[in-house]
């Protein structure tokens, strides 16, 4: 097996230990719950899954620098929401400092629930993740169908709902698949399965635990600071890899319009404090 190919096996772990902030809820309301967890489920590259009631659309501009040398890397992205808060549409776009475009996903809806069409530039990768939802439009399972010039990637993922519609669990089944110069298949094949369980605390997602079929246990755990008008304004995650080597990230929240919504945040990664994420919102609303 190739490096380039040997390397992707690890995505699947890797990919979910992003700076991404998902303050998932988990209420007495079942409709919000529903609503929570989709967006959660779509995990589109740097969303922030805030409370977005009312919001018809926004465009997010995350720019990253490095040493206060210049922006080395900007991304653009526009979600469109109903009026229950849910995504309905969002395309995403990363450029390198040299404006060479890295990376994008489209997510739209379609006759079963969503697609999200991905392509990774510099893998030379391309994907489709299809989400399908159940006559109360919760996601029960997404496929993602992954190609390159050397290997196809298929993984399906299951999700699992407590009475209140609060995601509790993900189950996920994967396999590799080798193809060689040709395009045909090797027969060389990897497979691998692992399952998430989420907990929240004060209708809050706090830990998000990862078992994989090679024994590796990880978690990720979240805490959420609030101003005096109940708006959350930081929240701090950390990430235990084989629960031992911990990776911290902070993020907080500026200029709150007079919805309460905010238009500005930045991310940072503990010990990094030379690398500097900044996110600047506009609003369109219903």
């Amino acid at each position: 097996m190739n490096k380039r190919t040997l390397a992707f096996l690890l995505t699947p772990c890797l990919s979910l230990f992003s700076i991404n902030v998902l303050a998932l809820t988990c209420s007495n309301e079942v409709g919000e719950n529903i609503v929570s967890s989709n967006n959660y489920i779509f995990q589109i590259l740097d969303f922030i899954d805030t409370p977005v009631k009312g919001i018809k659309q926004e465009t997010r501009t995350i720019n990253t620098s490095i040493d206060g040398k210049g922006v080395t890397a900007t991304a653009k992205q526009t979600l469109q929401y109903d009026r229950n808060g849910l995504i309905s549409q969002s395309k995403y776009d990363l450029y390198s400092g040299q404006n060479q475009r890295l990376y994008s996903e489209h997510l739209h809806k379609n006759t079963t629930g969503w697609e999200n069409i991905i392509e990774d530039v510099e893998d030379k990768t391309t994907s489709i993740v299809q989400f399908t939802t159940d006559d109360q439009g919760r996601i029960m399972q997404s496929l993602q169908t992954k190609k390159a010039l050397d290997f196809v990637f298929v993984e399906t993922d299951t999700y699992h709902y407590d009475n209140n519609s609060c995601l509790i669990n993900k189950n996920v089944q994967w396999q590799l698949k080798e193809i060689n110069a040709n395009g045909k298949f090797t027969g060389t094949n990897q497979n691998g399965a692992s399952k998430y369980t989420f907990e929240y605390k004060e209708d809050q997602l706090a830990h998000v635990l990862y078992d994989f079929s090679n024994n590796m246990k990880n978690e990720t755990a979240f805490l959420y600071q609030f101003d005096d008008n109940k708006r959350i304004n930081t929240i701090q995650s950390s990430f235990l890899f084989a629960r031992k080597d911990a990776t911290q990230y902070t993020t907080k929240f500026f200029d709150f319009n007079d919805k309460n919504d905010w238009l500005s945040a930045s991310k940072v990664k503990a010990n990094q404090d030379n690398k500097h994420i900044s996110i600047t919102r506009e609003l369109t609303y219903y």
